[in-house]
């Protein structure tokens, strides 16, 4: 169970005048992770020394603070680039002209080696106001000892197997599925997931656009397809956990969790230090 959830973003802001590439150059970016930071520094070295005229400013925050200043650069006083997100939340800083068309990027040759939905994404009206650069999965990591001592035996290939496994977790003691929601926004992917597999992707994309309301009845029946997961409390938050470190989850004696809904590829980093046996116990994805 992949989906790909989000696409990461270089835009270039509107106002920026682009001259033969002299003078400084000033590139805000939400990448403060240790490894995505260290490639993405290793990268303005680089760029650096091919561009001994150019000055890069390379100004890197926390995501969360990331988010709540973007707007306010890109109306006061913007860099040339921003790090952001595909999809409708970069259609929002398009609506108001607030980042440059790159169309000019995007030749055929560079439109073919790009996935449609992909391309899709950074696009409004035709036009590209984006470069992806990558994307991260959503699925389970899921503990094969603990299915196999609730007699749990192929892992389930369908909605009723799902639930039903999950009947004869519980039965055992143990936590069917957890997620970490000390950020709200991961249990939102719950949401997509199910919508997804329910009404496709043209009815979920239109349903993310504003073009379908909640209030259709496709998207209540998604809901009560949740219900059923939620109401005998066979998916509890992890509060304390964050969406990327699942790893409190699994060490916490009550919260013994079957399944973890994933979504990153930090998650597989966290996995790998759990203690070998453990770890053997895990798999990914489900």
């Amino acid at each position: 169970m992949i989906m790909q959830a989000s696409l990461a973003l270089l835009i270039a802001v509107a106002s920026v005048v682009w001259p033969a590439l002299a003078g400084t150059l000033v590139v805000n970016a939400n990448t403060a992770d240790p490894a995505p930071r260290a490639a993405w520094e290793e990268l303005a070295a680089r760029f650096q020394a091919e561009n001994p005229d150019v000055e890069l400013r390379l100004n890197i925050y926390d995501g969360e603070s990331y988010k709540k200043s973007i707007r306010n650069w890109l109306t006061s006083a913007p860099p040339d680039v921003v790090y952001w997100n595909a999809g409708y939340r970069m259609r929002q800083f398009v609506a108001p002209g607030l980042l440059e068309d790159v169309s000019d990027l995007y030749t055929p040759a560079v439109k073919g080696s790009i996935h449609p939905s992909a391309l899709d994404l950074v696009s409004v009206g035709g036009r590209q106001y984006g470069v992806p650069y990558t994307y991260y999965p959503i699925g389970f990591f899921y503990r094969r000892d603990l299915l196999e001592s609730a007699d749990v035996g192929a892992l389930p290939q369908d909605w009723g197997g799902l639930v039903a496994a999950c009947v004869k977790l519980k039965a055992k003691g143990i936590e069917p599925i957890a997620i970490g929601t000390r950020d709200l926004w991961p249990a939102a992917a719950w949401f997509d997931y199910l919508d997804l597999r329910l009404n496709g992707l043209q009815f979920h994309m239109e349903l993310m656009r504003g073009a379908i309301p909640y209030t259709d009845p496709r998207v209540a029946r998604v809901f009560e397809y949740w219900r059923v997961l939620v109401a005998p409390r066979r998916q509890p938050s992890c509060e304390r956990a964050t969406a990327q470190p699942p790893a409190s989850c699994w060490r916490l004696p009550a919260l013994r969790a079957v399944r973890h809904l994933s979504i990153g590829e930090r998650d597989r980093a966290v996995v790998l230090r759990l203690e070998r046996r453990r770890r053997e116990s895990v798999g990914w994805p489900w």
